[in-house]
């Protein structure tokens, strides 16, 4: 069945002011995630239909996210994309293998890269901190304190991959294809000896740190935030929202607008924790969880590419993800 037949099938369950006028696809309609986007022009307003890869997430965890951002919009964090009910209440329809949802189209653009300034950069960690403000009062069946299991979840990568995996990953890489993504292979490769054992040592004691959970974005960073001019208007993809330490969440977009300059890092958590005040084990593990990232996150491309097999639409963007990657180990490989 053509895309276009698919998006009327789906459409068609939703109000007669959702029916779409025109469909447009926008740029970058596909993410890394794997799903993809279509704007509609709806009598109702600008709507986007969010088609998720198949499998992810399962049903269960996609009504856990609405019922987050339910729960966030009612606690007055207006700046997520709020699914809409089809004629039979559904916040979701599954068809083709696919779970779809329908959301109003928040305004702006991820252009934090395009155009950074300090403004934007504490608009954004002010944003995130009223996020996890309003989330807190969220009940969990399970709120902690315990250790955070991302920081849990890191350990046990690092020391699988010390165990052999990291050889695995270095054969695979030699042998396969992608020159460009293989040279920067290489060079994380090459680079990781000299921070991973500091960082294992890191994780370690981090993971005995009992913490309060709540939910969590967990894929946070810069192209997930929307601005019009420096103010923020949106921030989308909850796809990998569960229960997490906010730690995480300030490391993941920190990082991501940041990067090594410590005079943004402390702008940063200046700005949230105004809104949002971190606790002394919280801006620790704010400082593991970004170190770990920064060691094995393109390693991370690397073995979704060539261990996994994973296609992706976007190789330059890809590649610049790595490079990103390639930069901050180095300096982190250096002891800076």
């Amino acid at each position: 069945m053509a895309a276009d037949a698919k998006i009327e099938r789906v459409v068609r369950l939703y109000p007669d002011d959702c029916q779409p006028r025109a469909i447009e696809v926008p740029k970058a309609a596909e993410g890394f995630s794997g799903a993809k986007l279509w704007r509609l022009d709806t009598p109702r307003g600008p709507l986007c239909l969010r088609r998720w890869p198949s499998g992810h997430p399962s049903a269960d965890r996609l009504e856990f996210i609405q019922a987050v951002l339910w729960h966030v919009d009612q606690e007055g964090f207006c700046e997520v994309p709020m699914p809409l009910e089809t004629q039979h209440h559904h916040g979701y329809v599954l068809f083709a293998g696919h779970l779809w949802e329908l959301t109003p189209w928040l305004p702006g653009h991820p252009d934090y890269r395009q155009c950074p300034s300090p403004r934007k950069l504490i608009a954004a960690m002010e944003a995130l901190a009223e996020f996890h403000r309003a989330a807190s009062t969220f009940p969990l069946p399970d709120p902690g304190p315990s250790p955070s299991p991302g920081i849990v979840e890191r350990r046990d990568r690092l020391r699988d991959l010390l165990s052999g995996r990291i050889e695995t990953l270095r054969q695979a890489t030699h042998k396969g294809g992608w020159p460009e993504l293989a040279a920067r292979g290489r060079d994380l490769l090459g680079l990781f000896g000299g921070a991973a054992g500091r960082v294992l040592d890191l994780l370690d004691s981090a993971a005995l740190v009992q913490v309060p959970l709540q939910p969590c974005i967990r894929d946070i960073w810069h192209a997930h935030v929307l601005f019009v001019g420096e103010q923020v208007s949106g921030i989308v993809d909850f796809g990998a929202m569960r229960p997490e330490n906010p730690a995480a969440d300030v490391a993941r977009l920190l990082g991501s607008l940041a990067g090594d300059s410590t005079i943004d890092w402390d702008r940063g958590l200046e700005a949230y924790d105004r809104v949002r005040h971190l606790s002394d084990d919280e801006l620790r593990l704010v400082t593991i969880f970004d170190r770990s990232t920064v060691l094995m996150g393109g390693l991370q491309w690397l073995e979704w590419v060539y261990l996994e097999e994973r296609a992706f639409d976007d190789p330059s963007g890809v590649l610049a993800r790595v490079d990103e990657f390639v930069s901050r180990l180095t300096r982190l490989a250096s002891g800076c």
